[in-house]
């Protein structure tokens, strides 16, 4: 059985789904706050979250993060990231300042047509088949 990402879960679904599998309604904010404030990398770091309930969540659920392989700045403001995917291919986001505002360009898949030229996702195109 593939176990899917804990991060594909609303707070509300994971408060059903909790519920449902016995657990007392406080657990989804315990949760909910390791996962999203403390950003931990597995069940077992969530430390006033009881031994049956992570055993539970590890039974159902994984933790994937993405982890931050480069991280670029230059001198107009941009941050480019690269992160790293669990299966081990690569992701970008860039994040641009303008006078306006902010512009942040997040890639989704690993790979990219579109070529924009602050992007390195390019470099890695998509086979369309």
């Amino acid at each position: 059985m593939r176990k899917e990402s804990i991060y594909g879960l609303t707070y509300d679904q994971l408060k059903d789904w909790l519920v449902e599998n016995g657990q007392k309604r406080f657990r989804a904010d315990q949760v909910w706050d390791w996962l999203y404030r403390k950003r931990v990398k597995s069940f077992s770091d969530m430390k006033n979250v009881n031994k049956d309930t992570i055993q539970l969540l590890e039974d159902h659920y994984v933790v994937q993060t993405l982890d931050e392989a480069v991280k670029q700045e230059s001198k107009d403001g941009t941050i480019k990231f690269l992160f790293e995917l669990q299966d081990g291919n690569y992701i970008e986001t860039v994040l641009m300042r303008f006078d306006y505002g902010l512009s942040v360009c997040v890639t989704t898949q690993v790979g990219c047509n579109i070529g924009c030229s602050f992007c390195a996702s390019g470099i890695l195109r998509k086979i369309v088949i």
